[in-house]
């Protein structure tokens, strides 16, 4: 027997298990303390990758603007940093702004160092400015506050997305601050995907194209952990984007040798309320570990109301999923019912969350009341997979047949 934990919105569940039963185990990276963390981004702007530290890439009298992305946890110490580095240069506080993309679900204070404050708003073209078009064709509409900007500095997330692959400081710029036109087609490329492929392991290269177009080389990723930050990434945006994606290679990739009759996800983080984009992601990541017809079980504390798509499903009866989100493509949360679709076609799914157990029976899985609960079905099954954070987890199977 062994001992586990696994961790799902800020708590944690932990049992014995027999070793026999366990295939394998993913155990999200802690990160840093608040202490190591300020150290280690300072480093990061000081000696940044393929460019001059921030503080040489600025002059007194710029206006500059970050472009902060919407998941970073604990934005505010981020801003306290890079502000002290700026002002340290000879930046006017006053000269320094924010541009946020719509997504944050927790509000934050940005501090007395912030001269203004914007939330993007995509659907107002006075608001947005033609910046170039791409080597794809893309006639690319940026935040008007961002390029107007004498330095634009984003701040992302280096993270995989199980619904839609890659992310980091440049999406942040492209798509999130673009038009509402090209987020649409962003998000069409991925509602139109097959929903049994694993997303691209490879961020686009129009985002980093986007960056260097709006002369934004200076970048700064941060890789997450479940405690903290695992890593900051600052340079040049090419350089942190292949930093990037080697350091979610080492950290967040799960490499198990087989699929397991069940597989047990944690879903969310304790740096704020679990989404329902979340919630689907973690699915799909164990769907993508569980054989046909096994179980999975989510444990999670998802909430919040459903839009169209799932609204469908819910409604849906025993009519076919395909058949009721057909013709649905224009639903912001299409992608979310297509891919919980395929994973209830793929395998049975319990969830702990907190959404109404009757609504929850309505999308066609079974409600558990106690993350215990998982316990006892873990200790029915011949095999079983744990996945902390399943909602960040690249998977690579040995056993290439995708769920």
């Amino acid at each position: 027997m062994s001992r586990h934990v696994l961790e799902f919105g800020g708590e944690r569940l932990e049992w014995e298990m027999a070793d026999e039963a366990l295939v394998d185990a993913f155990a999200a990276p802690g990160g840093m303390s608040a202490n190591e963390a300020e150290a280690a981004l300072r480093d990061a702007l000081e000696r940044p990758t393929g460019y001059p530290p921030l503080r040489q890439i600025v002059v007194p009298g710029d206006r500059v603007v970050v472009a902060l992305g919407p998941d970073v946890a604990n934005p505010r110490f981020l801003l306290d940093v890079v502000t002290d580095v700026l002002e340290g240069a000879g930046v006017e506080a006053d000269a320094i702004s924010l541009v946020e993309p719509a997504g944050r679900v927790e509000p934050f204070d940005a501090g007395p160092r912030i001269g203004a404050r914007e939330a993007h708003d995509p659907a107002t073209r006075e608001k947005l400015a033609y910046l170039a078009t791409t080597e794809k064709g893309s006639r690319v509409y940026l935040n008007r506050t961002l390029t107007d900007a004498d330095v634009a500095l984003p701040i992302g997330l280096i993270r995989q997305d199980p619904l839609t692959g890659p992310h980091g400081p440049w999406s942040v710029v492209y798509p999130d601050l673009s038009d509402e036109a090209t987020r649409d087609v962003y998000r069409r490329s991925h509602r139109d995907a097959p929903p049994g492929r694993s997303p691209r392991y490879l961020p686009d290269d129009e985002g980093v194209e986007v960056g260097t177009l709006l002369g934004a080389h200076f970048q700064i990723g941060l890789v997450p952990g479940s405690r903290g930050p695992v890593e900051f990434l600052a340079g040049r945006v090419d350089a942190v984007r292949d930093a990037g994606m080697a350091a979610l290679d080492r950290t967040w990739t799960f490499r198990p040798e087989s699929r397991a009759e069940l597989v047990v996800a944690g879903v969310g983080g304790a740096e704020g309320p679990t989404s329902l984009h979340e919630l689907v992601a973690g699915l799909t990541t164990a769907g993508r570990l569980v054989r046909r017809g096994g179980k999975i079980v989510a444990l999670s504390r998802a909430g919040g109301p459903l839009g169209p798509s799932l609204q469908r499903l819910a409604s849906a009866g025993d009519a076919e999923a395909r058949e009721v989100l057909q013709g649905c493509e224009a639903d912001p949360d299409h992608l979310l019912g297509k891919m919980l679709a395929h994973v209830l076609a793929w395998a049975d799914v319990y969830l702990l969350s907190r959404l109404d157990a009757q609504l929850v029976e309505d999308l066609s899985m079974v409600p558990l009341e106690r993350p215990e609960e998982a316990i006892k079905l873990a200790s029915r099954s011949d095999s079983c997979l744990l996945v902390d954070r399943a909602d960040r987890v690249r998977v690579e199977l040995a056993d290439r047949d995708e769920a």
